[in-house]
């Protein structure tokens, strides 16, 4: 069985566990519960120590947020709300930004350079900051990739962004078996993890391992 939404994984986890073909569905507790500790697991698998996962880097034209065109007069911009950090340059239809940090930013009165930085936090969100001196037309679009939050799950039909939910599944089974001293799910769960560790680290291959630009802290230079 393919574990991908929602739904998928409540079913394993009742095959596993309650050993029927009836899973709880949306209401019970069990279901409810479940859910609790899948999106705990989610949150166990995005904060590793160490590790940025590749399911997690993405392009603001896919985001479901935040400002993707220019607005006549605009220098700063809505982020995704997902949005976590920032990866490479910013783009303008084409033209290219350099990423600086905001330490960085004293701008004179002549200074027209191709430059931007983020500002925010988490709780307040985050914006795209250009040069205040640079002017932009309307509807000019505007391009970066990022560093998303994790995507909970709430609707049966939500999938899962790691590569392997069956992580997440086994988390759940050690989770409401640890009164039974069963430690088989959370031994699985662990090797389950360290694996997807093993395969984010992985690159393609006959490519090259360097990397084109570094930023140190994803906010600049």
């Amino acid at each position: 069985m393919i574990i991908q939404t929602l739904a998928d994984a409540i079913g394993f986890i009742n095959t596993l566990y309650e050993g029927d073909s009836t899973p709880p569905t949306s209401g019970d507790e069990d279901y409810t519960v479940w859910t609790s500790l899948l999106n705990i697991a989610i949150g166990v698998w995005e904060n590793e120590e160490g590790v940025l996962w590749r399911e997690l880097f993405v392009k603001l034209e896919d985001a479901d947020d935040g400002d993707k065109v220019t607005e006549s007069g605009e220098t700063s911009y809505d982020c995704p709300t997902d949005f976590v950090f920032p990866v490479g340059f910013v783009r303008v239809d084409g033209l290219f930004y350099e990423v600086k940090k905001p330490t960085q930013i004293s701008p004179l009165a002549n200074d027209k350079g191709k430059w931007c930085y983020f500002t925010g936090n988490p709780s307040v969100g985050y914006d795209l900051n250009f040069n205040p001196n640079l002017s932009f037309d309307d509807d000019q679009v505007i391009e970066y990739e990022y560093y998303k939050q994790a995507d909970d799950l709430s609707s049966p039909t939500d999938k899962f962004e790691m590569s392997d939910p069956m992580f997440a599944v086994y988390f759940v089974l050690a989770e409401i078996k640890k009164d039974e001293g069963d430690v088989t799910a959370g031994a699985i769960a662990t090797q389950k993890l360290e694996a997807m560790k093993t395969k984010n680290e992985m690159g393609a291959e006959y490519q090259t391992n360097s990397v084109l630009n570094e930023f140190d802290d994803g906010f600049g230079t």
